[in-house]
This record gives C-alpha cells, structure tokens and sequence, in this order.
C-alpha cells in the first residue's frame, strides 16, 4: 500500500467509525448519518468574501480537499464531478453545489483555487483560507494531509485523503465517496437525498 492509499484508508476508516450501526441500506457509498456531524467552515471565496456550509442549506453538497498544483488526483476528481455534473438532469445539477477546498494555503489564494475549479465546471467553487481556517475545516471531515519535499521547481506536494464528502440539504454530513467510487452509484445517492431521505 503507498503513502496515497493509506492517508485515504486511514481517513475513510476515521469517518466510517462515526457512522455507528445505523447505517441506512439506501445509500450505495459509506453512509455516515449515524455520527449526526453539522460541518462548519470560514473559509474565502475568489472575491475574499467570507463563506461557510450554511449559506447553501437547501442544496446537496459535495466537498472535495486538494490543492492546484496537484499532479493527479485532483484535476481526475474534478473531472469526474463535472462529469456527474453533466449527466444529472438540471433540476438536479441546480440544487447540487461542488466545494474545492484547497490544502495548500500557501500557494493557493481564494482567487487561484477558483479560478482553477472553474477550469473543470463554471459552477464549482474553490475555496481558500489560512492555515488554520484549513486544518479547522479539514479536522471536522477527518481529512488528513502532509507536505512532502521533492526535488525540482515545485519544492513540496501535499499528500492527502482522497474521498469525496457529501452534506445534505440540511447541513449534516451524510455520505463520503471514495476515490474509485463509480457515477451512477454516486448519482444515485445524490437523488437520495434530493428526495430529502
């Protein structure tokens, strides 16, 4: 197992032990409605405004935590929602939102991280904060996240959890997929809870 699987193993089996025993047999990916979580954040958008999970009560939320200098895992995640993005019906895709949340504050100003979703799909939104504003956030989810040295104009690559994590219209975290999670699974769930399951 690489340094990549474990950190996405290791995170998925955190959040899993919040979920308990009442798992509902609706869902097709990890259900974690059992640990009754209501994330919050205060995070930055690109204009700087400060945003958390609140103001999008009423939509399905997807969060994902990356960053924009990722070589791999994040721009194939990204493309792959914009994917599922596409294949919904509008009525769908309209009470859906996308959060990237970047993990290398660092490098990535608000302004960057959207700018660098919105690549992959106008809607999405990237969000930014600093140092603490990200762990804060990333702790609530169980996400986990180094800085690695590498040689080479980069200087550093952050490892981190993979999955993708899903709030529900009314705030509380009910779902994370994992990296490998399919679409129509994924976009099944989502329908699950658009029907306020």
């Amino acid at each position: 197992m690489n340094r990549r699987e474990f950190i996405t193993t290791l995170s998925a089996i955190s959040l899993i032990g919040c979920a308990g025993d009442g798992a509902n047999p609706e869902f097709r990916n990890t259900d974690l409605s059992a640990g009754k979580i209501f994330p919050s954040a205060n995070l930055l958008d690109n204009s700087g405004r400060p945003r958390n999970f609140e103001e999008f009560r009423g939509k399905v939320l997807i969060v994902l935590f990356g960053y924009t200098s990722c070589p791999d895992i994040c721009p194939g995640t990204l493309r792959k929602y914009a994917s599922l993005m596409r294949t919904l019906r509008n009525q769908e895709s309209e009470k859906i939102q996308v959060l990237f949340i970047t993990v290398d504050p660092e490098r990535d100003t608000p302004a960057h991280t959207d700018t660098y979703v919105k690549w992959f799909n106008k809607s999405f939104i990237g969000l930014s904060g600093n140092t603490q504003q990200i762990a804060d956030v990333a702790q609530q989810f169980k996400v986990i996240y180094s800085k690695q040295a590498v040689e080479g104009g980069m200087g550093y690559v952050i490892d981190h959890s993979a999955g993708a994590y899903v709030i529900d219209p009314k705030g509380q975290l009910r779902l994370t997929f994992a990296e490998n999670a399919l679409l129509e699974p994924i976009a099944a769930d989502l329908r699950v809870l658009l029907d306020g399951k």
